[in-house]
């Protein structure tokens, strides 16, 4: 058998070995020659070191192809670190320091993502998304012409097509509901919710007109009904909103409630920190020279 391929097919064995120990038990710290898999200058890779980046539950062949792919690009930052070591001693490059605070930084936010999944508080009140819309109203202006619209796009030869324009402009719930059986089984693309904004853009983008003034379109046309080689389009625009205009509460609700849980979110870590550091002043576990 080739050397090469012995290599591959004994690093496949090995990984299917660690997967398994990985998988019930914590992994052995033995640094020995069995489990080096590249060495440069004076560094040294081991399998167990790299442990952790093996996807979990991935085929053994699959595993031994990421080993040597990651292997390879250690190798070659090695070789390109130990030149530039070289001509930059590490004392002059002042890099240690950054390291070790991106290295705190890291875990800090690693262990401020758990506390707050954890428990943290996600649930966001009706109550609480109108009054934190009602205090920030100035940051919720529209840069988008947004509409509350019935939109439907049918096959050209449709038999449905008649009944659909008898219906679609109806404000009926019960003739939404047969308007929307039909689209169901019909329509190639329709949107039948006029509770609910949605952008102008988004339509028109699906909606072969052309429009030169989108404001004077929204304030004098409510219905449009067009065709091309393929489909016909039905259009009612229940509402509409200008870009520059106030935002509604709706159409703002997902972007509020983000915002809510970060602001949370901040108080919640803030609250965390100080607690520590009053529990580490009260055991004595801390002190300034300053």
């Amino acid at each position: 058998m080739p050397i090469a391929k012995y290599r591959f097919v004994r690093m496949i064995s090995f990984l299917a070995v660690v997967m398994f120990l990985a998988g019930s038990c914590d992994l052995m710290d033995f640094r020995s020659d069995n489990t080096l898999i590249a060495k440069a200058y004076n560094n040294r890779l081991y399998l167990e070191d790299i442990q952790g980046l093996i996807p979990s539950g991935a085929d053994p062949a699959d595993s031994a192809t990421f080993v040597k792919r990651y292997v390879d690009n250690w190798l070659t930052a090695q070789v390109f670190l130990h030149h530039a070591l070289q001509t930059m001693p590490i004392e002059e490059i002042g890099i240690e320091q950054r390291v070790k605070d991106y290295r705190n930084a890291l875990i800090i936010h690693k262990y401020e993502s758990l506390l707050v999944s954890e428990d943290m508080d996600t649930v966001v009140t009706d109550a609480q998304l109108y009054g934190y819309y009602e205090e920030n109203k100035g940051y919720f202006i529209l840069r988008d012409h947004i509409v509350r619209a019935t939109y439907i796009k049918m096959p050209l030869r449709s038999r449905e097509n008649n009944r659909i324009r008898s219906l679609y402009r109806s404000e009926d719930p019960d003739v939404l509901v047969e308007l929307e059986e039909i689209c169901l089984q019909h329509a190639a693309t329709y949107y039948i919710n006029h509770d609910s904004w949605m952008l102008f853009s988004d339509i028109l983008r699906d909606m072969p007109m052309s429009i030169n003034d989108h404001v004077a379109f929204l304030r004098n046309n409510r219905f449009s009904e067009i065709t091309d080689d393929y489909f016909r389009y039905f259009l009612y625009i229940h509402d509409h909103k200008l870009s520059g205009d106030l935002s509604p509460l709706d159409f703002e609700r997902e972007n509020i409630r983000i915002l809510v849980l970060n602001q949370r979110k901040k108080q919640f870590i803030e609250e965390r920190r100080r607690d520590f550091f009053n529990q580490a002043i009260e055991s004595n576990r801390i002190e300034s020279f300053l």
